[in-house]
């Protein structure tokens, strides 16, 4: 199932429990838009959605490690 960028950001924001500020810094934006994007309103500049991109995979990522036994 395909994700779109509001989605992809939610999911970082829930997993990491993170500020819009903190979304914001992480990727190199800024509040505002962070929360336009959060709100559905999916137009971004390709540096931003690159970077939602690769901190999600990076997030999750992290989850789906197995973990030492």
């Amino acid at each position: 199932m395909d994700k779109n960028i509001s989605t992809l950001l939610r999911e970082i924001k829930t997993q990491q429990d993170w500020t819009e500020v903190r979304l914001a810094a992480e990727l190199g934006t800024t509040q505002p838009t962070v929360n336009r994007i959060l709100n559905g309103q999916d137009d971004c500049k390709i540096s931003t959605f690159k970077a939602i991109c690769a901190l999600h995979q990076t997030c999750f990522a992290r989850v789906a490690e197995p973990t030492a036994t």
